[in-house]
C-alpha cells in the first residue's frame, strides 16, 4: 500500500501502449469490495479469491500487460508460483514506511489497517523481505514519478516489451 503500484502501473502501461490491470479492481468487479470480502470471508477467504482471480487474469493475457497486484498477493507462495508459471516479470516498488503511510493516510475508509499505524508498520516489516524476492526492485519514494517511470520503460525495453511475443510484465 502506498508504493504507487496503480499510479505507476497506469503510467507505464500508457507509455508502453499496453493494457493495465489492477488485480484489486478485478476482484472488486467480480466479487465485491475488498473490505466487504475481508469482513465476510476473513483474510483466508479473501486470499483464496485473490489467488483464483490472479489465475483467471493471467490465463487471459495474450499481450504484454502491466498488472498491479494487491499488497498481500505476492506474499502467497501459490501466487508467486502462478506468476512464475506465466513467466511474469515481477517488480517491487520500494518506499520507506513513513512515505507509504503518508500516501495512504487519507484512505482509511477503504483500508482499515490505516487506522492502526503500529499494525501497519508491523505488516510493512513482515512483508518487505518477501517483496524483495521480486525480479527487480525500484525506489518509488520520489514525489515525482517521472524518473521511476523512465527507469521502468528502460527495463521494459531491455526485456523486449515491444516484441509482441514477449511474456507479461
Amino acid at each position: 500500500m502506498g508504493a504507487g503500484k496503480s499510479t505507476i502501473g497506469r503510467l507505464l502501461a500508457r507509455e508502453l501502449a499496453c493494457p493495465f490491470i489492477d488485480l484489486d479492481d478485478e476482484i472488486s468487479c467480480v466479487h465485491g469490495s475488498i473490505p466487504d470480502l475481508f469482513s465476510s470471508r476473513g483474510e483466508d477467504g479473501f486470499r483464496a479469491i485473490e489467488h483464483h482471480q490472479l489465475g483467471v487474469t493471467l490465463s487471459h493475457l495474450e499481450h504484454p500487460t502491466v498488472l498491479a497486484l494487491g499488497g498481500g498477493a505476492f506474499l502467497q507462495l501459490a501466487n508467486r508460483e502462478l506468476l512464475s508459471n506465466y513467466c511474469a516479470t515481477v517488480i517491487f516498488l520500494d518506499v520507506p514506511f513513513e512515505i507509504a503511510r503518508a500516501r495512504i493516510e487519507h484512505t482509511s475508509a477503504q483500508r482499515p489497517l490505516v487506522r492502526d499505524p503500529e499494525r501497519l508498520r508491523e505488516l510493512f516489516k513482515l512483508r518487505r523481505p518477501t517483496y524483495l524476492l521480486a525480479h527487480y526492485v525500484f525506489d518509488a519514494s520520489a514525489a515525482n514519478p517521472g524518473e521511476l517511470l523512465a527507469s521502468l520503460v528502460q527495463l521494459a525495453n531491455r526485456l523486449g516489451i515491444s516484441d509482441p511475443a514477449r511474456d507479461k510484465l
